[in-house]
């Protein structure tokens, strides 16, 4: 609102102890202290019949002749007249010049954090807390640090948030279990008043890879709530993980578990077919003209079905960004049956993390912020390098036969009992990564949207799975990509 708005809002309110108004010396409305009600304002310019005690200020309130002041205590003393035509006022008694209440000292935002005291602000001044403007009830708790960071004494600073894992594997798997599986617990809404202005996922869905269409109930099998993957692989936190497969989100002790792919032995059928095939995201192709990208050192994506998402799955989620977050990260581990036989194909199946935030780099930062990715996908590695079998972070595997040195380092622990080292006791075929973190910049108090995606490419065979846990946020800048 502009002064001129403003001051007007006061005159009609009368302010019977209500806000106090700020000095406008250009409009001759003889306006009050700013909520102190200490002592009256300056009496306005005027060259009218307005040239009496009528200017006179009230304690924090807004007097004129014609429009009574509030119920508060009597007025200031007046302050010097706006022109040679008028004089200042005394202080005003009964109803024309009345002085108004003092104004409510907690309506300021000392801090400028978009809350006052009244709104929830436990720190609006630096004599409470070393940062106000970090203080307020849309922050995160930051564990440890001694201060109540969201102003909420029900969130502990030394404890930390109960787990809102839901059961493992109870289908129909909503997005909304997935997300808290993942360790995302707090909810919120678009816009809640200012008071319940909190950080937290406002909305999820479960669509393909077109963004549009929502995942067939038949699919469901395509997501999991997780309380392990294999002997060997548990959460990163809480109790259970979210999957995302463009086969089964399971392992061969689960029901619902299709095997990655065909077996070389009779019977040993796998290849889930979810019967879906839609257009990846335009905005991820466009950049890599117009169809999936390659490694540089392998053939390029030809022909109609590069730019064909087959039995995707994508999971996408709304949030509200804490007020003192300048980051995320959440774990993710990758696996494909893909390996090795189709190692730098121009089809490989992909993972990708879509995410739209208003963040933009400090042009005076140091070292210089690079952007965020021009296909949206922030899950990629320090060249850029799209999450699937041809990612150097694929490690998690058996040297093929004539492979150079240093192939696999992690070993085939974390594929037992998984399905993705081939069939039976077989750990040649099939891989993955280890648990990495991937981190993204964002605009604190921002709303963001993220998308965790995969799909087979070039066709419905030879299936991949992703696992994701552990969602955090920080109060530290993070560069986009993965990492172990």
């Amino acid at each position: 609102m502009n002064r001129l708005g403003w001051a007007a809002s006061c005159l009609a309110l009368g302010l019977a102890g209500g806000l106090a108004c700020s000095s406008d010396e250009t409009t001759g409305l003889g306006t009050g202290g700013n909520g102190t009600g200490a002592s009256g304002g300056s009496g306005g310019q005027t060259t009218s019949s307005s040239t009496t005690s009528s200017q006179t200020g009230g304690s924090g309130g807004t007097t004129t002749s014609t429009q009574p002041g509030g119920s508060g205590g009597a007025g200031g003393a007046g302050a010097a007249g706006g022109s040679t035509t008028s004089s200042g006022g005394s202080g005003g008694a009964g109803n024309v010049g009345t002085g108004g209440s003092g104004g409510d000292p907690g309506e300021t935002d000392a801090d400028a954090d978009g809350w006052t005291p009244n709104q929830g602000d436990c720190c609006d001044t630096p004599n409470l807390c070393s940062a106000p403007a970090l203080v307020n009830p849309g922050a995160y708790e930051y564990p440890g640090n001694l201060v109540d960071d969201d102003c909420d004494p029900a969130t502990s600073d030394l404890v930390a948030p109960a787990d809102c894992s839901p059961a493992p594997l109870s289908p129909p798997t909503t997005s909304d279990a997935l997300i808290q599986a993942m360790d995302l617990c707090q909810v919120t809404t678009e816009n809640p008043p200012l008071a319940q202005r909190k950080w937290g996922v406002i909305s999820t869905a479960l669509t393909l890879a077109d963004e549009a269409t929502a995942l067939p109930p038949a699919d469901n099998v395509q997501t999991g709530v997780l309380a392990s993957y294999g002997s060997n692989v548990t959460p990163r936190r809480g109790s259970t993980m979210a999957s995302l497969s463009s086969g089964t989100a399971r392992d061969p002790g689960d029901v619902g578990y299709v095997h990655p792919q065909n077996g070389a032995q009779a019977g040993q059928t796998g290849n889930f077919n979810g019967n879906t095939q839609v257009s990846a995201p335009a905005s991820f192709l466009a950049p890599h003209g117009g169809k999936f990208p390659s490694p540089a050192n392998c053939p390029a994506c030809n022909g109609a079905a590069c730019t064909q998402a087959y039995d995707s799955a994508s999971l996408r989620a709304r949030i509200r960004v804490p007020t003192n977050a300048k980051s995320f990260s959440y774990a993710v581990k990758f696996y494909s049956a893909e390996f090795p036989e189709y190692l730098c194909q121009a089809y490989n199946d992909f993972f990708v993390t879509l995410f739209t935030s208003s963040w933009l780099p400090d042009p005076n930062a140091n070292p210089p912020e690079l952007p965020l990715p021009a296909d949206g996908n922030i899950a990629i590695d320090a060249l850029g390098g799209q999450l699937s079998v041809n990612n150097g972070f694929f490690q998690v595997c058996f040297p093929p036969l004539g492979s150079p040195p240093g192939t696999c380092p992690s070993g085939t622990l974390e594929l037992v009992g998984t399905g993705m080292g081939g069939w039976g006791n077989n750990l040649t075929d099939g891989g993955g990564t280890e648990w990495l973190t991937n981190t993204a910049p964002v605009v604190p108090g921002e709303t963001m949207e993220i998308e965790f995606m995969i799909w087979d490419a070039g066709d419905h065979n030879v299936d991949s799975l992703v696992l994701l846990d552990r969602f955090r946020w920080s109060v530290d800048a993070s560069p986009v990509g993965l990492s172990k």
